[in-house]
């Protein structure tokens, strides 16, 4: 399985979020928050993307220019049974 654009774009905005002061005011965090995933989980999921296309974990920053992407996983589920999937990310 590969990651899907949905998936990376979303992961893109919250990387750069990440960087900011308060970054759980901002529209990425605020859907991690509405869904009740751990940043751990999206972490992992990065990771999993860098080494699955050789790249670095600071390349995730550059791949998407939307700041506020939709939620790509339909349910808690979804997304742990797709970050299993991708590499064995653990959710």
């Amino acid at each position: 399985m590969s990651w899907n654009a949905d998936e990376l774009e979303f992961l893109c905005a919250w990387a750069r979020e990440e960087k900011a002061h308060n970054p759980y005011s901002l529209p990425a965090h605020q859907l991690q928050a509405a869904h009740r995933a751990k940043g751990v989980t999206l972490i992992r999921a990065i990771k999993a993307w860098a080494r699955s296309e050789g790249r670095k974990d600071e390349e995730i920053f550059s791949l998407y220019a939307n700041p506020r992407p939709r939620w790509p996983w339909s349910s808690p589920t979804e997304l742990a049974t797709r970050l299993d999937s991708l590499e064995g990310v653990k959710s």
